[in-house]
């Protein structure tokens, strides 16, 4: 690995705000930048003009080794192969499980926790690299292995203070966020975790405003402020422009809602009144931004080509059908967790209530569930 970053590029604090003044700004693949009033809407009850199709149901497999606990999620899709992080026990159990999508069966586990060559205190999270049935296992260190479990390499990371856990993807890089002495810096590397690029925001205060993630196989997003981007090798191409108006969640509302307060449940009734956001899934022909206001969550879902809000659920953590609903055989599943996206197909693993056998009832003879869908609209 170099011990060098073969360039870097310095980006300016005011440079990001500038999308904001556009109104019809394009990305390099000539498709417009959203321009997002989320004040406009937000006092509209949920609808949708969107609808799910080839809605796949597979109870997973049943062997010991198989079972899910309560946090399990899916961070990667290789063809029909499916890549489950077991978190429940947090790093005494960190594992992933490789199940096929078909029917549930389970493939294989991957475990190595430890301190060891290829070994990990925790996964952040996982780069698929379909051509070469490869995974990289993003940590403390980045690890690659074979699909087939065989260890190749580990490599050491760039941030030095503390930085978040790196993302991407093998088709348009990886990526690290590290933000110290009031600038944001991005490290980018290569399928094989060499450094590429690295990005530096100027004057960027305060580091806790951006949230950097990838929910698909492919994209990896942040947003400076209020601008949203997709990260990719040697640059950040704008894809949304997010207007909360007075009710953006910035630094001195938190410092204002909380500083010198001795009611805590009040204080946390004021920031409900605040737009916070908590992610961005860049769905080819859809745009949808997910916010907690007013002590619910939003899933707002945006055309890119006409710029409209075409779909929006919300629900609050106690409500009896919180979550995405997805039908399918004659009942609705409720999705609390984010969906993951491959090839425009969404995944995600059932709750264990709503597990089903055969038979169409519970049992504590089953494990979890895998359900996948397509979405259409425009």
């Amino acid at each position: 690995m170099h011990s060098h970053l073969t360039a870097i590029k310095l980006i300016a604090g005011a440079t990001m705000a500038l999308a904001a003044g556009c109104t019809a700004s394009s990305q390099s693949d000539n498709t417009e930048i959203l321009q997002i009033d989320m004040l406009a809407d937000i006092d509209r009850p949920d609808f949708d003009e969107t609808s799910l199709k080839d809605v796949r149901y597979a109870l997973l497999d049943t062997a010991t080794e198989a079972l899910l606990g309560e946090y399990a999620q899916i961070q990667g899709v290789i063809g029909d192969t499916v890549i489950v992080h077991d978190m429940t026990a947090m790093g005494d159990n960190s594992r992933l499980l490789l199940f096929d999508a078909n029917d549930g069966h389970l493939i294989r586990s991957i475990r190595h926790i430890g301190q060891g060559p290829g070994e990990y205190r925790w996964i952040g999270g996982v780069v698929t690299i379909p051509e070469r049935s490869e995974i990289i296992l993003l940590a403390d260190k980045a690890h690659r292995y074979t699909t087939d479990d065989r260890y190749i390499e580990s490599y050491s990371m760039s941030s030095k203070h503390g930085g978040a856990l790196p993302i991407g993807s093998a088709e348009r890089g990886i990526h690290e966020t590290d933000a110290f002495d009031g600038d944001l810096h991005i490290y980018q590397y290569d399928d094989r975790m060499t450094p590429v690029d690295t990005l530096v925001i100027n004057n960027y205060e305060p580091r806790w405003i951006s949230i950097a993630f990838n929910q698909s196989d492919k994209e990896s997003l942040i947003n400076i402020v209020d601008t949203v981007y997709s990260l990719v090798p040697g640059e950040m191409q704008p894809v949304a422009v997010l207007s909360r108006g007075v009710k953006a969640l910035t630094p001195e509302v938190e410092n204002k809602v909380y500083i010198g307060r001795t009611d805590y449940e009040q204080a946390e009734r004021e920031r409900q009144g605040y737009i916070e956001f908590l992610r961005f899934i860049n769905d080819g022909p859809r745009f949808t931004v997910t916010y907690a206001y007013g002590g619910r969550n939003y899933f707002d879902t945006y055309s890119h080509k006409s710029g409209k809000l075409i779909a929006r659920r919300s629900f609050s953590d106690s409500d009896e059908d919180a979550g995405l609903l997805i039908p399918h055989d004659g009942r609705t599943m409720h999705i609390t967790n984010y969906p993951f996206i491959s090839n425009g197909r969404y995944y995600s693993i059932v709750s264990e209530d709503e597990t089903l056998g055969s038979d169409g009832e519970p049992s504590e003879e089953l494990n979890r569930a895998l359900i996948s869908w397509s979405v259409e609209g425009e």
